[in-house]
């Protein structure tokens, strides 16, 4: 029984040893354009949380991302490649990047986390609209304009 319970464990190691750590990644459903989120029990467990926010149709966004934290040190948060700002104040800290990118949104938070470590944050996206269809929208604007004026004699 012994030797049966030991080569289970061996069993369960090797095949945990080569996994990566699990850390509190989550995939974050941004398809009503804006989405908030809190960070799972286990922050930073195995190195840096990663956030996906799927359901976004492909293109370019304008973005508004905001992260509150308590009890992470040395906190980082970048947003597909682009480092948000980040300001201390005792135990908490705050992170802030508004700015415009392509989808998929994958945000990566990094940090020393003490046991009572939490987080939360929101996202907001406004897609950018193609050149094309701005071009368009704005000839529409002049010729209402035109059309809206009156001649005088």
């Amino acid at each position: 029984m012994r030797l049966k319970f030991l080569g289970s464990t061996l069993l369960a190691a090797a095949l945990f040893s080569g996994a990566p750590a699990a850390a509190a990644d989550q995939s974050v459903d941004l398809s009503a354009g804006s989405a908030s989120w809190i960070g799972t029990s286990i922050v930073f467990e195995g190195g840096d949380d990663v956030i996906t926010f799927t359901n976004l149709p492909a293109g370019t966004y304008d973005f508004v991302f905001s992260l509150e934290a308590q009890f992470i040190t040395g906190l980082t948060a970048t947003l597909n490649g682009q480092a948000a700002q980040t300001t201390s104040l005792g135990n908490l800290v705050f992170a802030a990047l508004e700015s415009t990118g392509t989808t998929p949104f994958v945000l990566t938070l990094m940090g020393t986390a003490a046991a009572n470590a939490r987080y939360t944050g929101s996202m907001q996206v406004f897609l950018v609209p193609e050149p094309a269809t701005a071009l368009m929208l704005l000839l529409g604007l002049g010729g209402i304009g035109l059309a809206g004026r009156r001649r005088t004699a």
